[in-house]
C-alpha cells in the first residue's frame, strides 16, 4: 500500500517538497495550504538568486537554476527568471578581502566574474557612486524571478506528477501514536498520514509544540522599499549587495528596490501576529532601518530625494545560526521539517525539496545537509527568550559574513 504523505504549508518550500516527492513516486502526496498558495511570506520575497562560494550557495544555487529551467520545460509556466548579474560592493577593507576570495573561487570554478572599474560599475548601475567603494566585483551567476510564478510552477509540476493540492485547508492538529505519525486534523476532519512534512513557515513551531517538538525558529521583521528613481532603471541592471551597510537591491519595474538586514532585528512573538495573516504586512518602520538607509544613500545618492513607492515590512523565520531547519525529527517517526529558511526560501527551495525527498525515501541526500538538522539546538529550542535574542542577532551577522 502506498504511503500517505501530507505536506503542511503551500509556500515556495511546501510546493517544492510536493513536486520532488511526487516526481520521485515517494507515495500518495497531499499538500494542505490554509489560504492560497504563496501566501504567508513567499509572496513578499524579493526573489533574488545569487551564486556564492559558500557551502549553501554553491551546488544548491546551481541546482536551483537547473530546477527553474526544468520547471519551465515541464509546465510551460514562466517563472520570470532574468539573469542580471550582481555587483558585490565592498566599502571596507575586510569586505574587499572577502570578495577577493569569492573572485578566486569563481575563477577556479570557471565562473566568469570580474572586477569593475569606477566607470564600468557606474555604466552598469547608473545610480551608483563608485567613489564610496573599495571595489566592485561582478558575479554573473545571479538574477531574480517572481516568487508567485515560481510557486505556481512548482505546484503545476507537482500536480502533473500526481500530487494533490488543497487550498483553504487549515491543519489544527498533528496526530501521533506510539511515537509515530498517524494523521492530521484539517478543517475539523481527520485524514490518515504515514508521513508529515512541516513546511508552514512562521506557524511551524506552534503546530508542532503539541506533539512535543520545539523548533528553533523565531519571526523577525524584514524590510525593503521601492523608490521611484531617476533615471529609471533598465530591467537588466545588475542587482547589488553591500554587506558593510547590510543592504541589497535591484531594479523593480524601473524603480529601485533596496532591502535591509538590520542589526538587532525586530522580533515578533508569533502569538501576537494577527490572524488571518496571509497577504498582510506590518507597519513600516523607517526609523529602524535609518542607519542602513544612510549607507544606501552614500552609495546611491539619488535615493536621498527619490519618492518611496512602497515600503514592505514582512515577517521571516530565522534560526540562531542563520541556517534552515531541514530533516527528520527522530522522536516522531514519519515527521519531517522544512522550515525557517532565514529569508532565503526561494534560493534554497530546490535543495530543500530534494533533501526531504531523499530522507523520506530513506536515502542519503545528494548534498550534505547535516548542518540543517532540526534537532541541532537540543533543549535550548524550548527557551523562547533565547530564541528571540539569537534570531534577532543572526539576521545581520549572517548577512555580513555572507554565508547566506
Amino acid at each position: 500500500m502506498s504511503r500517505k504523505i501530507v505536506i503542511i504549508g503551500g509556500g515556495v518550500i511546501g510546493v517544492s517538497v510536493a513536486f520532488h516527492l511526487a516526481e520521485a513516486k515517494a507515495g500518495e502526496v497531499t499538500l494542505l495550504e490554509r489560504d492560497r498558495l504563496g501566501s504567508g511570506t513567499t509572496w513578499h520575497s524579493a526573489g533574488n538568486i545569487t551564486w556564492k562560494p559558500s557551502h549553501f550557495h554553491d551546488t544548491p544555487v546551481l541546482q536551483m537554476l537547473d530546477t527553474v529551467d526544468r520547471l519551465t520545460k515541464l509546465t510551460g509556466q514562466d517563472t520570470g527568471w532574468l539573469t542580471t548579474g550582481r555587483q558585490f560592493i565592498a566599502v571596507s577593507d575586510h569586505m574587499l578581502e572577502t570578495f577577493e576570495g569569492f573572485a578566486e573561487v569563481a575563477k577556479a570554478r570557471g565562473i566568469a566574474g570580474r572586477w569593475l572599474d569606477g566607470a564600468e560599475s557606474r555604466r552598469l548601475s547608473p545610480l551608483l557612486d563608485p567613489a564610496h567603494t573599495k571595489g566592485v566585483w561582478l558575479n554573473p551567476v545571479s538574477g531574480r524571478l517572481n516568487p508567485a510564478d515560481l510557486t505556481a510552477a512548482y505546484a503545476k509540476a507537482a500536480r502533473l506528477a500526481g500530487a494533490t493540492i488543497h487550498e483553504g485547508s487549515t491543519v489544527s492538529a498533528i496526530e501521533t501514536q506510539g511515537g509515530r505519525i498517524t494523521g492530521v486534523v484539517v478543517n475539523g476532519e481527520r485524514i490518515a498520514a504515514d508521513v508529515v512534512v512541516m513546511a508552514a513557515g512562521l506557524w511551524s513551531r506552534a503546530l508542532l509544540l503539541p506533539v512535543g517538538v520545539a523548533l528553533a525558529q523565531y519571526p523577525c521583521e524584514h524590510m525593503y522599499l521601492i523608490a521611484d528613481v531617476a533615471p529609471r532603471l533598465p530591467r537588466e541592471t545588475p542587482s547589488f549587495v553591500a554587506p558593510d551597510h547590510l543592504i541589497y537591491g535591484r531594479e523593480e519595474v524601473g524603480g529601485f528596490l533596496v532591502g535591509f538586514f538590520d542589526e538587532n532585528a525586530k522580533t515578533r512573538d508569533p502569538a501576537t501576529i494577527p490572524e488571518p495573516f496571509s497577504f498582510t504586512l506590518f507597519e513600516p518602520d523607517a526609523e529602524k532601518i535609518a542607519p542602513n538607509f544612510e549607507g544606501a544613500i552614500e552609495l546611491f545618492p539619488s535615493l536621498a530625494t527619490a519618492p518611496i513607492r512602497r515600503f514592505i515590512n514582512g515577517p521571516e523565520s530565522f534560526t540562531p545560526d542563520g541556517l534552515p531547519l531541514v530533516g527528520p525529527i527522530p522522536e516522531v517517526e514519519g515527521l519531517f521539517v522544512a522550515s525557517a529558511l532565514n529569508s532565503a526560501g526561494v534560493t534554497w527551495s530546490a535543495m530543500t525539496g530534494r533533501a526531504i525527498t531523499s530522507q523520506v525515501l530513506g536515502r542519503t541526500p545528494d548534498f550534505d545537509v547535516s548542518a540543517l538538522d532540526p534537532s541541532r539546538f537540543g533543549t535550548k529550542s524550548t527557551d523562547t527568550a533565547w530564541l528571540a535574542e539569537m534570531a534577532s542577532a543572526s539576521v545581520s551577522l549572517g548577512y555580513r559574513k555572507q554565508n547566506r
